[in-house]
């Protein structure tokens, strides 16, 4: 096939996807790699991954649960790992073949350093993101995350997650 026509190809993929409507009970599930930063040069990047699970309570509400890790090993500086676990609420901006969203979510929260004490506590998620139905049942989508610790502000710094999803969903 022509590398000429790979591009047009591409731009006719979402004209395929048919209309979606969001429903009570739907349940959507995925996983995907996340890059994560606190944009310090003192501190490592990391790569990872995340998981999440959504229950619809309404056509744009859902009842979210999700959880990752990151190791922090790329570039200078001092690496360390993040886990983080969470429950709150997802809001679908829209229901269309790309679904925008906001999400929420309170949990727990640990940063273990390669050297130092370990910080764990309460900790929130908040993430702005989409996911692009493919069909009705797989997705594919993208999301930006702060994480931060309520347990203890000063010391935990400010940390940014960028997720690919991959996903499925199962419509009531």
């Amino acid at each position: 096939m022509s590398k000429y026509l790979i591009i047009p190809l591409a731009l006719l993929i979402p004209l395929g996807s048919g209309p979606s409507r969001a429903e009570m009970w739907d349940l959507k599930a995925g996983i995907g790699p996340v890059y994560g930063s606190e944009f310090r040069t003192t501190r490592q990047d990391g790569l990872g991954f995340q998981a999440y699970c959504d229950l619809g309570l309404s056509d744009v509400l859902s009842l979210t649960a999700g959880g990752g890790y990151t190791g922090h090993f790329i570039g200078e500086g001092t690496g360390y790992s993040l886990y983080n676990l969470g429950v709150g609420l997802l809001y679908n901006i829209d229901v269309l073949v790309v679904v925008p969203f906001l999400s929420l979510r309170m949990g727990w929260l640990q940063m273990s350093p390669d050297q130092g004490e370990i910080l764990s506590g309460l900790g929130v998620s908040v993430a702005v993101g989409f996911d692009y139905l493919v069909t009705e049942t797989f997705t594919l989508g993208f999301a930006a995350e702060y994480h931060g610790m309520f347990t203890d502000i000063d010391a935990f710094p400010a940390y940014a997650a960028f997720t690919g999803r991959v996903g499925f969903r199962l419509p009531n």
